[in-house]
């Protein structure tokens, strides 16, 4: 009778997956994280310059916002100033800021967003290597973002 019993108790515990003396462990496999740039232009301080954690920039003049979120990991960040020259042509005269690597922040250039030439851009790099660049000028709309997914 009791081998009986155990025999029900080993069948009933294999179908329900409560086998006696054995525990199998879950473990959630998670996605790498994704790197993201999301860049928001403001014609007042957006709220985020009030985060400890966000560093402020300043560029060639002051008065209106962008916010660069940045989720994850980018490299090679640079904050530059442009030139038109006789060519028509946009020229890099220089690098106002530079980062070797940012991670998980909030960068906030207190700048102009021209309606004409622009006179300031910026540009990273992936961890993979490959190029971004966002000519800061006026889009038309307080508050509306541009998102990259990194490679």
């Amino acid at each position: 009778m009791k081998l009986r019993i155990i025999i029900l108790y080993t069948v009933i515990s294999f179908l329900t997956g409560n086998l006696i003396n054995a525990q199998i462990e879950s473990k959630s496999v998670s996605k790498p994280e994704e790197n993201i740039v999301i860049i928001k232009q403001y014609y007042h301080k957006p709220t985020s310059a009030q985060n400890k954690n966000s560093i402020l920039l300043n560029g060639v003049s002051e008065g209106e916002f962008i916010e660069i979120k940045i989720q994850g990991i980018l490299k090679c960040f640079e904050h530059i100033k442009l030139e038109i020259r006789i060519d028509g042509d946009l020229h890099e005269i220089k690098t106002l800021n530079k980062f070797e690597q940012l991670s998980n922040q909030i960068l906030i250039i207190n700048s102009v967003i021209p309606e004409g030439i622009p006179m300031e851009k910026i540009k990273w790099k992936s961890l993979s290597g490959k190029e971004y660049e966002y000519i800061i000028a006026r889009n038309g709309k307080d508050g509306q973002q541009v998102k990259w997914k990194l490679d």
